[in-house]
Parts: structure tokens; sequence; C-alpha cells
């Protein structure tokens, strides 16, 4: 069996051991196959032993113990294993992004059985019930988004159709503006999926999008900065697509490094370079140093 062909097998277990049924033209859909194949994959699951319920023309696995215990051999880890990474996890302190990433994927595979105890469990909640929105094309009440950029605490009636790396954020339609938007998940309050269903996707795209993670139709310019060693660790820690618009410069005494990095606003890049000052020295547009100037006056500097 060809690669890509074990791991949609693989990922199609997974769905149908999460005690959800589905059709077949939703499996199509959500893994990009024709109903022809997800048929061939149902039946090369069947043949695998496990046992699949067609009730209603929606399938789902049909676990016996025996069957369970195979499943769990096939994805390395028992629930109770799983149970254990992530209370392993969630006393790792600082809560980094890799640390995140991997209690979100953990969670991806494990259909939520072991957050019970978790502190994360709401988060977590929320990209699940975003997921399922996303999987059935379904508008969803964003109920109390804690919004910086109006300063408001509202609704929002949007729908949702890609996250953003590492589930930081959700890419929506927002109903209200008409316009595609980013709503990061930790100002989510609750999220409920809603019965009507998308009625705007040809307009879903994602908008140019740079390393800091802001977004805009289009690039908005170019920076250049000189970075010092501590700065490029931390720009590559903190935000590792911008990796590839670092380069090194020769310098006799110290090591620094050219950024050379399109971005799509300046805000995001002006948090990290005051962020870390004596660090970053820019190099231009003039328009990001005025930015920066006027940036340091509000904070009385």
């Amino acid at each position: 069996m060809d690669q890509p062909k074990t791991e949609t097998i693989l990922r199609m277990l997974v769905l149908l051991s999460g005690g959800n049924r589905y059709t077949v033209p939703e499996l199509s859909m959500h893994f990009s196959r024709s109903k022809r194949t997800v048929y061939r994959d149902l039946e090369t699951i069947e043949n695998a032993g496990f046992v699949i319920n067609r009730a209603q023309s929606r399938y789902s696995l049909n676990l016996c113990p025996g069957q369970t215990k195979k499943l769990h051999r096939l994805l390395h880890f028992s629930e109770e294993e799983a149970y254990i990474l992530y209370r392993a996890l969630e006393m790792v302190k600082g809560g980094t992004s890799v640390n995140e990433q991997l209690v979100r994927k953990l969670n991806a595979l494990y259909d939520f059985r072991a957050l019970s105890h978790l502190s994360i469990k709401p988060e977590m909640e929320i990209v699940h019930t975003l997921n399922e929105a996303i999987l059935f094309n379904k508008q969803v009440n964003l109920h109390s988004y804690r919004s910086s950029h109006s300063e408001t605490i509202a609704d929002r009636i949007v729908e949702p159709f890609e996250f953003l790396p590492e589930y930081a954020a959700v890419w929506c339609f927002d109903l209200l503006d008409q316009t595609c938007k980013q709503f990061k998940i930790s100002r989510i309050a609750e999220v409920s999926v809603l019965n009507s269903s998308w009625q705007n996707q040809t307009l879903h795209r994602v908008p140019f999008t740079d390393a800091f993670r802001m977004s805009a139709p289009s690039i908005h310019a170019t920076v250049k900065a000189e970075l010092s060693l501590k700065a490029a660790n931390l720009l590559r820690e903190e935000y590792p697509l911008a990796e590839k618009y670092l380069s090194d410069l020769c310098a006799s005494e110290s090591i620094h490094y050219l950024l050379s990095i399109p971005v799509a606003d300046f805000h995001g890049i002006g948090r990290f370079a005051l962020g870390l000052p004596g660090e970053v020295k820019i190099l231009g547009p003039e328009e990001f140093k005025d930015f920066l100037r006027e940036a340091q006056k509000k904070m009385g500097l």
C-alpha cells in the first residue's frame, strides 16, 4: 500500500472510531477522495479485520474488545497511555508552542476521551467543535469573542473554514463584515454549531499571512534588519516560518544575521523588534522606522 493511501486509511480509522457516524459523501469531502475510492478504503478496513457499521447509510467502526486492542496497537497508544502523555505535557511549565501542538495532535487522535481532567479542556473542545463545523460546512456562533482590534466582547456569526498553524486561530468568513478574518482560539468563550450551512464558500480565501501571523490582502512591505545571535535564536523559536528569510552576516567580532522578510502589517514584527532593544537594528523601510518611533512615543520611551 502506498504511503498517501496508508495515511488516509489510518486517518479514516481514527475518524470512524470516534463515536460519530459518517456518510460516504462526508468521508469523500473530508479526505478529498472520490466516493468510489472511499468505498474501496472502507473495504480495505474490513479486509484488515475491522467491522464497519452501515446503519442508515452512515458508517462507523463497530469495535469489539479484540478489535479495540488491535486499533490501539496500530495507533501506538492506548487511551490510558494517551492520558498519561496528556498529564505529562500538562505539567510542563510555560506552555511552549510545541507542547501545545503535541497536546492538540494527541487530542485529535483520541477523540477527547482523555481530556476530562485537564485545565485546557475548554480550548480543546472549541477546536473540536470548530473542526466538526468545518467538516460539515456549518456556520457557528463564537460566543463572547474578545476582540483586541475593536475592544469589544460580542458574539460573532461566522463560517469557519481553515485553522492556522498549531491551532492558534481559525480563519472564518464574518457574516457581519462580509470579510475573511482570523479569530484566536484563546479569545473564544464557547462555540455553538448552527443549523445553517455555509452560504459564502466562494469567498472563503486565506489572505497573505506573514511569519508573525499577521494577515492582509497582499504584502504591505519588506522589512530589512540586522539581528544579533540572541534575536535570531528567538525569531527561530517564536516564529519558525521566519527562518527562511534569515542569512548570515560576516562580522569580525560577533555573529549577526540579516533578516529580509515580507510582512502584512508592522504590528507583528514591531512587537518583536521593540521587545529586543539593542538586539535588532532596523535597516528599512523608512515607513517601518516611523512606525517604531510612534510606538516608542506611546510607550513613553
